[in-house]
Order: C-alpha cells, then structure tokens, then sequence
C-alpha cells in the first residue's frame, strides 16, 4: 500500500455459523471500489469465501490495534447489480437479530445470484494415464491427493465443486493434472438425461397443459369485490406507509379481494408478491389470477434454476406468485404483500437460518412502505391477537354451510371405523351419487404395531419414534425421516408371534370401504398415494372431474388447488390429531376440521357432515359445529395465556446436537444455567428442559432441548444470543451444535 495512503479496514460477514463479523485490511486498489454492501473474496482459515462488506473504518478496531490484518483479496463480481441494496442489507441484518441467526447465513436469502455460481454439468474424471500414474506411484506428492480424490469417483468431480473453494493450491493442482493429461473434463451424464426445469413459468402459457375447467368455474362463483375492503386498500397503498391487514375469510372471498388488490397495486405503477405454502397451489393461483385480473403474473418455483432474488421486470409493475423464498424478489416498488393461508406451517423455513416468511414479509413491508395482508379461512393465533393489525372478517353465510352432525365414538362398538349413522348415510350418498369424502389425518394401515404379549413397539433407530404400519407396502415406515424395515415375523423381546395393529391409518379405511362397497370406484389421497408426479395428475383429475364415488384422504386433500364439494363428507377421527405433544395441536386440528367441512355442498343441496370423535365438548369441535370461529379463538387463547404459551409469550426452542449424549446432556445443563443467570433472578425468562428428543436427525447423532420463553422478544433474542457465543465458545473443539429456533412451528 502507498506510503501516502491512509489504510482502510473493512468489516466483513461471511457466510457460515458465525454471528461476528471480521475485520480486513482494505488494499489501495479496491479502495475505491469497496463500498458497503459490496460483496468481496476474502481468506478464511485455509480457504476463500465470498463475504459482505458491512462498514468500513479509517481505523482498526479497537484493541486490535496491533493485529496483523488479513487483505480483501479481491471483489467477488464486477459489477454492483450484483451486490444486495442497502434496505436489502439492513433486511438480512433484521432478520439475523429476529431469529438469532449468523448475519452471514441470512445475508444469502437477499442476495442476487451470480448465474456462473450455478452448478456447471462439466465434471473433472480421471484418464487412464492418471491412473496408472496413481497406481504405478509416479504421481508427484503435491498433486497425489487431488488426483487420489478425482480418481475415486466413478462420475469425477464437478468443476464447480473446485472453483467454489477459491483454494488456490487447488486450482494450481488442476492445471498440472490437465497439462499432463491425468485428468479431462467430461459432460455429468445426469445432465445430459435431465434437462433443466422451467423456473418461472407465465401464466397462460401454450405449455400449460393443465385442464382449466376448475380454475374458470371457480373464477366464474366468485363473490363481488368487496368495496369497503377496496376503498381501504386504496387508502393504504396511497399513504406509502406500511399497514397489516388480518382477512379472515373464506378462499372464493379472499380470491375476489386478492384480484381487486393487485389491479389496484399495478394501476399505480407498482408491484405485489403473492405468498402461498405449496408449489401446487402457488401454480394453480397464478393461472387462475391472471384469467380474472387479465394481467401479467409470474408464478416462481423454487426447486428451477430461476433466482428468484433477481430483478423481475426491473422498471415494470410485476405481479408475483410465489412460496415463502419469494418473499425475498427483487422488486423496484412494492405496494402489496399478500400472505394467502398464512398458517401454513410451509410458511416456516426449517433450515438456517429459521426465518418465518409472515414475520419477513411483515420487515420488507415496513421497509418498503407496504401493505400486508395476511388472509385466512382460520388465521393463526398470532395473526388473530395481532394489535398492530386491523380485522376485516367475512362470512360465507349460513346459507352456504352444510348441516353438520355430530356422532360421539364413545357409544359406538369398539373398533368400528364407521358409525351406524355414517355407514347409513354413505349407502345413502352411494345411492343417489352425491359424491363421498372421507377424512382421517394418518396414512397407511395403522399408527404401528405392538406385542400383544410384552408390549413391545417397532421404532426407528434414528428419530426413536414408533415406525408406522403400511399393509399394502408390506413395510414399518418412519414418518419423519422416511427410513423403514421388513414387518417382523415375531416380537424380537419376547418371540411372541401376535403383533397387532394400533391405530386406524387411509390404508385400512380404503380397505375398509372396498369391503362395504365393492362396485365404489375409490381414490386414496395421501402423500403414499401422491408419491408419484403421474399417479398424482391421474387421481387429481379424476376427483375434480367427478370419476371417484369416494375419496379417502387426509390434509394432503387441502394442499393442490381447491377440489369440488361433495354431497356427504365424513370426518372419522376428529379428535386424533388433539393427542399429539404440541401446544398448537388444538389450533391445528380445528384448521383442519374446518377445511373438511369447506369441501361439503351447502345444506340447501343435501350437503352433510358427519363428525366422529370421543371429545364431543372440546372447543375446537364445538367450534366447528356451532360456526363459530370466536369460541375457539377466545378459549384457546385463555388456555394460552394460563399455560404461558405463544401469543402470550415469545417462545425458543434450543437444541443440543451431537454424538454423545452424555456430554449433550451437561452441555444442556450449562446453556440452561448460563440462560438463567442471565435473567438476575427476576423470573421473567422460563426455561423448560433439558428433555432428550425424537425427530429427524443423522443416525448416531443426538439431541437435547430446552423451550425458552419470555413476553418481550428483544430481550429473550438478545440473552440467547449471548449465551450461544458463551457456549460455542466453550465447546468450540468439541462437535456440538447448539441451534435456536425462534417462534418454532413443529413441536410435535
């Protein structure tokens, strides 16, 4: 650096499991270039990574005033196109300090993509003088190990696989082995076989194969725009001011506002982004908002080369539909963000960093002066009691409803599927072809098995739940990590041969129903049945055309595009998903009771409901029964409160993970100490745990958990955060990984 230049130290995050951010000495011939925001390659340890500028100082920080400094060793991309804006930086910083992330691991959700970063199909292969060379120990000692790992491979190694790790000794290794011809470069032949996907796919396009018969019915039975709603959104988009809006209605009602919406938004020269939980749905939206708002609208798929975080129609209005990543387009100015079913648990990202796209498109609206609309046929809890968010509800009308009778399991005969009022009513249904649908949230024949003799249950080695029963695969099968195992001809404890099934699953139902009605033609929907793309379309199409007497499905009938009601829907369990260990398990089985009904014909067409459970009282039945949305709300938000459970509070789940779990448990036990000295004693922080947990996870590895929960967010973000530096810190040779996840959605 010239002797005259004042030198110019860079903080920089990275993209890894680490909250802090490093300091870099800034080379005199990037000082002009190097701006915060500016994503530059710096050395980490014995590699390169692309990182983020984040401020830049004239000083070294201090304390640090005689460390010798690592230099910036170049700028990652050459234009700033390519370098997320300042709001978008500040963004991924919100978003770290929400959910107590590393800044670097969020700051990849709003950064642009470079498209050279993608994955290339050429691949690096041995030649058979490399390997000879290997084999014969002529190979130098230098690039002995890179033609080692190359050779190995059968398929070789990706050229991007390489050049992502900025090792130069790597790529000096590369060069030698290709001037001796050791090493060629061949095309991956699954690339060759598969093709790339298209990511964003225009509505009305001619490669839309999909028959559209159900989009333009429903297009044609939807309600008309609702005009104090509209004069409302039109206030909002005006102000330029961000707002929240909880709509609390049914699909055909939200469809109507939600195309009235976006004509507002793109009259005024501005954009929307459209949220929904599942693909299927997302594509089934955009199709059908583009016939009714006759604009442009671009449905984004996640798992297409598309990046979604790339300017779409930079300069344009743009109408985006899309899952939660989606959330994250770059957009020029952004008027509307509309969250369609905002409880849908796909809504939460399970990975790192655990973000929830209501909560970030609740952030991009405020930083982008939005309005948010979070739209619901049975919004969460928190959107409900949400103070800073106005309430528009719409009824479908008593009209519209079906008659809904309940049938209490407890005076039925033991072990019977189908109630003496229900199996009367299908026979009915059967007879006059109004069409059945049968629910029950469990797939395959039965929960698991179990010994008649000792009690003894099948369970998986890695996630230590009970392994489900499947009749027609002949297999036990982990419904978390999918893993399974031969049906055991004896109980492997006691040798007794009588096993027995526990728990009614699809499977038996459909089993069930065949043998009652042996000329039905009928449908099973479950994600077994749904496994495969074509069995998929098949039997979709079949249910929405009207070819199946029956249908038996569980909540994978509600996550495609809406399907046509029918004249008797019969709800088996009700109660079966209120026994699951998770405080949202009243919250979600009335979600779920009340889509089942949705899919009934009003009352006034002989629509019916039949309603089995053993808990006839519980407020989520008598919700459902009464249509009365307040009397679960209202009661289940006591429960809450009394038990101190989100919305009440704030609630973390912090885990322990590893190998061994002795020392997961004393690690658990400390982080819990260091978390309650951190609250000086003033009780206001809960800690619950440590409690060992099943779940997916590697085979061998373990894992402990603690619930942490506190009314004010900051304060339980900020003593987390603490401890977690304590704690890595402490164990940081040791392979532990403590991982905090904020708001948690699963907890069952």
């Amino acid at each position: 650096m010239p002797p005259d230049t004042d030198p110019l130290y860079a903080d920089v995050i990275v993209p890894r499991h680490i909250t802090k951010a490093f300091t870099y000495l800034v080379p005199g011939a990037l000082a002009h270039a190097v701006a915060i925001g500016r994503k530059v390659l710096v050395p980490f340890g014995r590699t390169m990574l692309e990182g983020a500028v984040i401020a830049l100082r004239d000083r070294p920080p201090r304390g640090m005033e005689t460390v010798s400094f690592k230099e910036i060793r170049s700028l990652a991309d050459d234009t700033r196109d390519s370098d997320p804006a300042p709001a978008r930086l500040e963004l991924s910083r919100a978003i770290a300090e929400h959910y107590v992330a590393p800044w670097g691991q969020c700051l990849r959700l709003v950064q642009p993509r470079d498209p050279a970063e993608r994955a290339s199909p050429l691949r690096y292969v041995a030649t058979d003088q490399g390997r000879t060379a290997l084999n014969s120990g002529t190979c130098p000692d230098h690039l002995r190990n890179m033609l080692n790992r190359i050779a190995r491979r059968s398929r070789g190694i990706l050229l991007s696989t390489i050049r992502e790790t900025h090792d130069r000794t790597s790529r000096k290794a590369i060069e030698a082995l290709e001037r001796l011809s050791w090493i060629a470069v061949a095309v991956s032949p699954a690339m060759k076989a598969d093709p790339p996907k298209r990511a964003v796919i225009p509505s009305g396009h001619p490669d839309d194969r999909q028959d559209s018969s159900g989009r333009a019915l429903l297009a044609e039975q939807l309600p008309e725009m609702d005009s104090l709603l509209i004069a409302r959104v039109n206030d909002c988009l005006r102000a330029n001011q961000a707002r929240k809006i909880v709509l609390h209605a049914p699909l055909e009602h939200r469809i109507s506002r939600l195309a009235g919406a976006i004509q507002q938004v793109y009259a005024m020269g501005k954009s929307a982004i459209i949220l929904s939980g599942e693909i299927a749905k997302v594509e089934w939206l955009g199709r059908l908002l583009s016939e009714i708002t006759k604009l442009p609208v671009t449905v984004i798929s996640p798992s297409s080369e598309y990046d979604h975080r790339m300017p779409a129609q930079v300069g344009n209005p743009s109408v985006i539909v899309g899952t939660r990543s989606a959330v994250f387009t770059r957009l020029g100015s952004i008027g509307l963000i509309w969250v369609d079913g905002e409880e849908d648990p796909a809504f939460k990202e399970p990975q790192e960093p655990r973000y929830h796209a209501r909560d970030v498109a609740w952030m991009r609206a405020q930083t982008e002066g939005a309005l948010l609309v979070l739209a619901s046929a049975h919004p969460s809890l928190e959107s409900v009691f949400d103070r800073g968010a106005e309430t528009h509800a719409v009824s479908s009308g008593p009209t519209c409803q079906p008659a809904i009778e309940l049938v209490d399991l407890r005076h039925e005969p033991g072990g019977a599927l189908f109630s003496r009022r229900l199996a009367e009513a299908m026979q009915e249904a059967m007879r006059s072809h109004a069409g059945i649908l049968l629910f029950l949230n469990r797939k395959g024949y039965a929960r698991t098995l179990i010994c008649r003799d000792c009690g003894w249950m099948p369970r998986c080695p890695a996630c230590a739940v009970t392994l489900a029963y499947s009749r027609a695969a002949g297999r036990l099968t982990c419904r978390y990590c999918g893993g399974g195992e031969c049906l055991p001809q004896y109980c492997p404890l006691c040798r007794a041969s009588q096993l027995n099934s526990v728990g009614d699953g699809t499977e038996r139902v459909e089993s069930e129903v065949q043998r009652l009605f042996p000329q039905a033609k009928i449908a099973r929907l479950d994600s077994d049945s749904l496994r495969h793309a074509s069995a998929l379309r098949n039997v979709w199409e079949g249910v929405r055309s009207g070819a199946w007497d029956i249908v038996i499905g569980t909540q994978a009938l509600f996550q495609r595009e809406p399907l046509p009601r029918r004249g008797l829907v019969g709800i088996l369990q009700a109660d079966s998903g209120l026994h699951v260990p998770d405080f949202r398990a009243a919250e979600r089985t009335y979600q779920l009771l009340d889509e089942a009904v949705s899919l009934a014909r009003p009352a006034s067409v002989g629509g019916r409901v039949i309603l089995q459970t053993r808990l006839p009282t519980h407020h989520a039945v008598q919700a459902v029964l009464s249509g009365d949305p307040h009397r679960f709300y209202d009661e289940e938000l006591a429960a809450r409160r009394l038990l101190h459970y989100p919305p009440a509070c704030h609630l973390a789940a912090l885990s322990v993970s590893g190998k061994d779990p002795r020392e997961l448990e004393t690690a658990a036990t400390q982080w819990k100490s260091r978390l309650e000295e951190s609250d000086h004693g003033e009780n206001r922080l809960s800690i619950l745990g440590p409690v060992p947990t099943t779940g997916r996870r590697p085979i061998g590895h373990h894992r402990y958990q603690l619930l942490a929960k506190e009314t004010d967010r900051a304060l339980l973000c900020s003593r987390i955060r603490e401890s977690v530096e304590s704690m890595e810190h402490d164990y940081r040779k040791r392979r532990i990984k403590f991982i905090v996840d904020m708001d948690p959605i699963d907890m069952g």
